[in-house]
């Protein structure tokens, strides 16, 4: 039995799960924890709170982004001359966010009609494999967390030589 299923026989939540969120709570009340706060609570997984805690930090700023677009308000111009027209099976419909550790876009899943958000890694890390490596476990470790307040990870790979992960479009 994996531990997910464990969890799930159990009925327990994972730890992480839980801090991810108050952190997510904490910032949708206009407060702006910090990553590093959490890590020291848990420091025997520090690492991947600080991956996932970034992602989701991004995901509520592309969140927020989005909203501002819908109700008429203009973000800085951003150049969309070097963004991907398909990245394996997904077909690339917008950019929605940049972070530090990837480029957030709106993609459809071509094969499912599913519309996605696809990060992807930036192209200067395209052939770092610290960082490749880092961008795997963040996708793993988000992939595993299962909560209402948590964007679920549908898919993560590589194509055309870009690491890429798909989660639900919110």
């Amino acid at each position: 039995m994996s531990s997910v299923d464990e969890r799930h026989a159990t009925d327990e939540r994972h730890p992480i799960e839980e801090l991810a969120e108050e952190f997510i709570e904490r910032y949708r009340r206009g407060e702006r924890p910090s990553i590093s706060e959490f890590a020291k609570r848990r420091p025997d997984a520090a690492g991947e709170i600080r991956e996932l805690f970034s992602t989701l930090l991004l995901m509520e700023q592309v969140d927020e982004h989005s909203q501002a677009s819908a109700s008429g308000q203009r973000s800085g111009s951003r150049i969309e001359a070097a963004m991907p027209e398909r990245l394996g099976e997904y077909r690339i419909v917008r950019e929605l966010g940049r972070g530090g550790m990837g480029i957030v876009y709106e993609a459809v899943q071509e094969r499912l009609g599913r519309r996605v958000a696809l990060k992807a890694l930036p192209t200067p890390a395209w052939f770092d494999s610290t960082r490749i490596a880092r961008f795997e476990r963040e996708a793993q470790a988000a992939g595993q967390l299962q909560h209402a307040h948590i964007v679920p990870v549908y898919d993560f790979g590589e194509a055309d030589g870009v690491h890429y992960y798909t989660m639900q479009y919110v």
